[in-house]
């Protein structure tokens, strides 16, 4: 060992020992500012308010465009030679890119205050409400011209009841959970709770402490599976954003819902010996630490970061202390040399566009905390990847597909634009300076005199609050790590 390299695990052994000596501090510079977030945020509006984006009716968004807005058409786009065997598919609307893009809109809403994408994500959730959700439990998951799909339930592709996964029902609540965090409003958030209760009690395995996948195979999905996104997804999706907006009468139960998820979670798919979780554990295959399903730094990440959010809600120290090091570990272990952009898995492949996001968000809540120094990815995003002539983000293939549409893309938008912020204003020395780096948000709350919000996962102290007809413009300061929901 060199003398560098033992000089080096001196100070690391110190700073162990004297933790609150030894904080990362991130360098500004890696930082877009304000201005830059705001500005790539409308890039993504470009991509998202294109006419062809808003569905016909609207609110019946369309899983298939071209990369320069576009829709499809179930044809090639003009660049394209080929997309293999999608190309039979591009007449079927997924449901989950369908709220994705919910979402999407009211994540843009949120940081711009554009009224046309509130209208767009509103008109979203009325859709959802009246086409989407089936009569006779859940919500279904593939359409056809703004129907629920009528193939025979032994067909390929299916919206057969038994056929829906439990992953796709959660990715439904993704824009209901969205809408509520934006309005508050106690109709859809006692939509959230019946649907966790309809998914719960329909998919949960008591016994074996898993959620289900599906009870009827089809052309992609198996009864026999076993998958971390099962129950990791239902986190993501919904739970830990809808959270502080139940009754102060729910709260604690749905916190328990959070606990026993997690711990089951962690008892079916978790190695100790690696650190990592497995994404399933139904065959061989999903041992394979190289190659085995969603074996990804995004699913590592972002499985420890949800659990990070779930345990400061729960005030669960052991837990906070265990999913914090295993960000660090998946981070520092997906970061490349030159420390600007993010391997996507063990094998040192790229990291694709959902993953680097996960990365970089995970990254930037624990830089809040100066527990990580947040490394110079952000810039690569918004200046390199971002499509300044069509809108989005470019260099990940296509834009649209039945795995891809908004929700990545502006989640990190708005993670990135308040934590950006509130790194710098930590770093502030003056008054002048933290109020330069205040960061305001919009809402359209169903109660005008509510002022009752959050900077998204985050907390922080409201000083302003601005009226605009129906929707409220709220500037946040001391934005921080999430505090205990009680």
């Amino acid at each position: 060992m060199t003398i560098k390299n033992i000089f080096m695990s001196a100070m690391c052994s110190a700073c162990i020992i004297l933790s609150n000596q030894c904080l990362a501090k991130t360098d500004l510079k890696n930082l877009p500012s304000y201005e830059t977030w705001l500005e790539h945020a409308s890039y993504l509006e470009k991509f998202w308010l294109h006419k062809d984006a808003r569905g016909v009716p609207e609110g019946n968004f369309p899983t298939w465009r071209c990369n320069d807005g576009r829709l499809r058409n179930q044809s090639l786009c003009p660049y394209e030679r080929d997309i293999g065997q999608m190309q039979h598919i591009t007449g079927i609307d997924f449901v989950r890119m369908n709220t994705r893009q919910t979402f999407a809109y009211g994540a843009l809403f949120n940081i711009t205050g554009n009224k046309e994408a509130l209208r767009l994500h509103m008109a979203g959730v009325k859709f959802l409400l009246e086409k989407i959700k089936d009569k006779e439990g859940g919500y279904h998951v593939l359409l056809e011209k703004g129907e629920p799909l009528g193939w025979p339930k032994d067909a390929p592709f299916t919206d057969y009841r038994l056929a829906r996964t439990s992953q796709d029902l959660s990715y439904v609540l993704m824009a209901l959970s969205m809408n509520a965090y934006l309005t508050h409003d106690k109709k859809i958030i006692d939509e959230l709770r019946e649907a966790q209760k309809y998914i719960y009690d329909t998919y949960y395995d008591k016994e074996k402490g898993i959620i289900r996948w599906c009870f009827s195979d089809t052309y992609f999905d198996k009864k026999e599976q076993v998958e971390l996104v099962a129950m990791l997804d239902q986190l993501n999706a919904y739970l830990l954003l809808s959270w502080r907006l139940m009754p102060d009468t729910y709260k604690a139960e749905w916190g328990e819902i959070i606990r026993k998820t997690i711990k089951d979670m962690n008892k079916n798919f978790y190695s100790k010996k690696l650190n990592r979780f497995y994404g399933c554990t139904h065959d061989k295959s999903c041992f394979d630490t190289e190659n085995g399903r969603h074996m990804d730094n995004g699913h590592r990440v972002k499985t420890f970061w949800m659990e990070y959010l779930a345990a400061l809600g729960l005030n669960d120290k052991k837990l906070a202390k265990f999913a914090k090091k295993g960000m660090i570990q998946t981070l520092n272990g997906a970061l490349t040399k030159n420390k600007n952009d993010w391997y996507g898995d063990d094998l040192q492949r790229g990291a694709d566009w959902w993953v680097y996001a996960e990365l970089d968000q995970s990254a930037l809540t624990l830089a809040l905390s100066n527990d990580y120094d947040m490394p110079d990815t952000l810039n690569k995003w918004v200046n390199d990847f971002t499509d300044k002539e069509y809108g989005e983000i470019k260099n990940f293939g296509l834009k649209t597909w039945f795995w891809r549409n908004g929700f990545h893309s502006t989640e990190h938008a708005l993670i990135g634009t308040i934590l950006s912020n509130a790194i710098r204003a930590k770093q502030c020395k003056n008054d002048k300076c933290r109020n330069d780096n205040k960061t305001t948000l919009h809402f359209a709350p169903v109660d005008l005199k509510d002022t009752s919000f959050t900077p998204y996962y985050y907390s922080g102290d409201i000083t302003d609050v601005k009226r605009d007809g129906q929707t409220v413009s709220i500037t946040f300061t001391n934005v921080d790590l999430p505090k205990a929901v009680k």
